[in-house]
């Protein structure tokens, strides 16, 4: 940008260059103040901040999201998308917004573009029914995380092979239980520590609750010094 826009005065807003205490509050307060022409940052600059002089606000890779194997994923691109819209235009001038997309015809991008929240519920929910996932269903995320690869990924197939043993067993409740996986993580390896995923999607609270107690024990014997570690996630926020 300074490159091509050498007379425009630009600054950067991410979590790199605003860890110093203040820095943000001085970004902020500079862009407030018309010092400062353009501000490139991350999902940083879409909280809800109010600059009525800005008229322009473009999105590069909107939808990046999309691609991650997240039921939610439809809800958190309309979201980004409908706050980042919001930070055009709130003065007298009109403003504009621009979008980069893969998919312009997605009902997530193509609902936020047109500040349609009704229609993009509607099929957000409808998806949601089709592939039983919450509201529809109780979910639960069982991470798995170890030194060693292949030991992380063994001990996921025997926790998984443990589950469905269970399930096999309750003729009637375990047919209202789905264990999915395991898989990798998206995020395969965090903080030198290689990351297994099963999901288990319930349709009731309780069975959930019932079957994950009835587990336990048998997860802390067969983890026993594997060196791997279990977390289970009840509705999990994140599937990364």
């Amino acid at each position: 940008l300074r490159e091509r826009y050498p007379s425009l005065r630009t600054a950067r807003m991410d979590r790199d260059n605003v860890r110093q205490k203040g820095h943000t509050f001085e970004l902020l307060r500079k862009f407030a103040r018309r010092e400062i022409d353009v501000l490139v940052g991350t999902q940083m600059v879409t909280k809800g901040y109010d600059f009525p002089h800005v008229t322009l606000v473009g999105v590069i890779g909107a939808d990046f999201s999309l691609a991650f194997p997240d039921f939610r994923a439809g809800e958190r691109t309309f979201q980004i998308l409908s706050q980042v819209s919001g930070r055009a235009g709130r003065g007298q001038d009109k403003g504009r917004v621009m979008i980069q997309t893969f998919y312009p015809e997605h009902y997530a991008v193509t609902a936020a573009r047109d500040h349609d929240y009704p229609t993009f519920f509607q099929k957000e929910i409808e998806l949601r029914e089709q592939l039983g996932y919450p509201p529809f269903s109780y979910l639960a995320c069982l991470r798995l995380e170890g030194n060693r690869k292949h030991k992380t990924e063994e001990m996921a197939r025997r926790v998984v092979d443990g589950m469905m043993q269970v399930v096999g067993s309750w003729p009637k409740r375990g047919k209202d239980l789905q264990v999915l996986g395991p898989v990798e993580a998206p995020l395969s390896k965090l903080k030198g520590k290689y990351r297994w995923q099963i999901f288990i999607k319930s349709k009731g609270p309780n069975l959930l609750h019932v079957f994950l107690k009835k587990l336990q024990g048998n997860f802390k014997r067969l983890l026993r010094g594997s060196g791997v570690r279990l977390t289970i996630d009840i509705d999990p926020y994140q599937m990364l």
